[in-house]
């Protein structure tokens, strides 16, 4: 196992493990990216699991200083070094959503988005797996979501506002495992 995936699996471990259905969450968007993976180079493949493992860390209370977990995570990738995960932690699942209406954008354009082909398939294995991290569709997936925070909820609107992206980062991820047969 490469450096870094040992690395990102003992911080999720560190920060995690504790958080119940969280830590199941973690682990099965995991599973996911190693699967997902093979249809990147090695490299490629290791930041999508790298990020996998970390997309949450910032639930963690100890790394709580937002309120926001992408921020808050990407916050502490970044005071690391960790500049390309702590990107993809800030952005994930289309985080500038809910960041506009919690009034975090300028503390999340601090990271630069990366569009590519690793952060849609990033996408794709958070948004195909539910809260106890079982393997759900998209729409399971977004119904849930909105079940769980309810109408007016800020998480439940910036889901509906990200939805287009998102089904559009899962149907990428789905043409490219496609065409390498997966």
């Amino acid at each position: 196992m490469n450096n870094i995936l040992e690395w990102a699996a003992q911080q999720a471990t560190y920060f995690i493990s504790s958080l119940g259905n969280r830590w199941l969450h973690v682990q099965n968007v995991v599973e996911q990216a190693h699967w997902v993976s093979q249809v990147f180079d090695e490299s490629e493949g290791e930041y999508l699991i790298a990020a996998a493992y970390l997309h949450d860390i910032g639930y963690a209370p100890e790394l709580n200083t937002t309120g926001f977990h992408p921020i808050d995570g990407a916050n502490y990738l970044r005071s690391l070094g960790y500049e390309r995960l702590a990107s993809l932690v800030a952005h994930h699942s289309e985080a500038q959503f809910e960041a506009r209406l919690r009034g975090l954008e300028s503390e999340l354009a601090q990271f630069p988005r990366e569009q590519s082909p690793v952060a849609e398939a990033l996408n794709y294995c958070d948004m195909t797996t539910g809260p106890q991290g079982q393997r759900v569709s998209f729409e399971e997936r977004i119904i849930d979501i909105l079940s769980r925070y309810g109408e007016i909820d800020i998480v439940a609107q910036a889901i509906r506002q990200a939805t287009p992206q998102l089904r559009q980062a899962v149907e990428h991820t789905q043409e490219l495992l496609r065409s390498h047969n997966l």
